[in-house]
């Protein structure tokens, strides 16, 4: 045997630990297990796995606390959809938009149309002179890139597109596009995956929820710890890595964290100044709602003049997602977390919306507050954040790859947990 296979092998023995059983770290285990990883192991500290990835079932039917679709433009997540052989045999879904009162009205004015049509036009061209956008490793990121994305846009004339893309991320609980950077709002949302949403396509939905992924993922996976919360992380004499958790202690030679990573500040082996530095990441705080009620609304629908910050609290969006028209059935409603000064509870706004809707003795069933999308704001990432990333990428064989290293969306979760794989295992 030769020496570079006999590296490969003692490689391959390696005990690796990846913290947090979401999309990412599911992917990451099986990559691992498919190069030859003979142990891989999981520590989910629910006692589900999928994080964002959340379905729930009523009368023998899928709905989504989580994530809710994928676009055709998602060339990962199709791949992993075939590789997994799953198909897209969900509801099918379109979206109509509406004022606080159920009257339907247009996304932009018909006046605006036309110089919304020569920015669309215009928007790859400009991309193109943005090459970090391509990088799925974040880095050397362009000046502009660094703005919020209003600003972005104000300084490449998209007046109308700006207006769009409220409508397209903000409504996703992804964020106020006067606060988040255009860094994050392009990666998440491209041209191409604006387009996807343009051109009304078959979005990817499943029968059987988007926790189908989970569902394949989980039969290659042969070593999860669930309910497991690390409670801490250190070096042994000889270097090896421990990972602590309520009822065990055990040793491994790597260690991946694709849980929130400011979950982790703490700790001594991340290096003095990681608590500030990992501080500075940001979240939103976005809300699901399982309502069950009579004379739910058809479909899918955004209120579009809930879409801004004071507006916080009320239904930007809806999916009640199956035909089901005999009875009482369920709507899934999501709403930002209202303002600090709101006398009011956050179901008792959505309940109020409802009603005005026409939807009759709406019902909390289930609901689900998520702190996503996290970002750092245009300061820090001209104070160099991701350079001080990349830095510690890989110190003490402990590797990142959170959504703050990713970006949100289903399909950047599994391109970035394939790559980390191919680059560092």
């Amino acid at each position: 045997m030769f020496l570079g296979e006999v590296i490969k092998m003692d490689k391959l023995n390696n005990k690796v630990a990846i913290i947090g059983g979401g999309l990412t770290g599911l992917v990451a285990a099986s990559e691992l297990q498919k190069k030859g990883y003979k142990n891989v192991t999981i520590f989910e500290k629910e006692e589900r796995l999928g994080g964002k990835l959340h379905t729930i079932y009523y009368n023998g039917r899928s709905y989504e606390l989580g994530a809710i679709f994928g676009l055709p433009s998602q060339i990962y997540l199709k791949s992993l959809m075939k590789e997994l052989h799953i198909k897209t045999d969900g509801p099918k879904l379109s979206r109509i938009n509406y004022d606080s009162n159920g009257h339907k009205i247009m996304p932009i004015p018909k006046v605006a149309l036309g110089d919304f049509l020569k920015e669309l036009d215009r928007l790859p061209k400009v991309l193109a002179h943005y090459p970090s956008l391509d990088d799925i490793f974040i880095h050397d990121i362009e000046v502009s890139l660094m703005l919020p994305f209003s600003e972005w846009c104000d300084l490449h004339n998209f007046n109308v597109l700006k207006t769009i893309y409220i409508q397209y991320f903000t409504i996703f609980g992804l964020g106020d596009i006067n606060e988040v950077p255009a860094l994050y709002v392009l990666r998440i949302l491209n041209d191409k995956n604006l387009m996807s949403f343009m051109e009304l396509p078959e979005f990817l939905t499943w029968k059987d929820g988007v926790s189908s992924l989970i569902k394949y993922l989980i039969e290659e996976i042969k070593d999860i710890r669930f309910g497991q919360k690390v409670t801490n992380i250190f070096l042994s004499k000889n270097e090896n890595l421990w990972v602590q958790t309520p009822f065990e202690t055990l040793e491994f030679d790597q260690i991946i964290i694709t849980a929130p990573l400011e979950q982790y500040d703490h700790l001594s082996i991340m290096g003095e100044g990681m608590m500030e530095h990992l501080s500075v990441i940001k979240y939103q705080s976005f809300n699901v709602y399982a309502i069950i009620g009579k004379n739910v609304p058809r479909g899918c629908g955004c209120i579009l003049e809930n879409l801004y910050n004071y507006k916080n609290g009320h239904m930007i969006l809806w999916d009640s997602r199956w035909d089901v028209s005999n009875g009482e059935e369920m709507i899934i409603v999501y709403a930002y977390s209202p303002l600090n000064n709101s006398k009011e509870s956050n179901f008792e706004i959505i309940k109020k919306d409802l009603l005005k809707l026409g939807v009759c003795n709406p019902r909390l069933y289930q609901a689900k507050l998520w702190h996503h999308c996290p970002y750092v704001d245009t300061r820090e990432l001209q104070d160099g954040f991701y350079n001080k990333m990349a830095a510690i990428q890989g110190k003490n064989n402990i590797f990142f790859a959170g959504e703050i290293m990713s970006t949100l969306s289903m399909n950047n979760c599994i391109c970035y947990a394939k790559h980390l794989i191919k680059r560092y295992f």
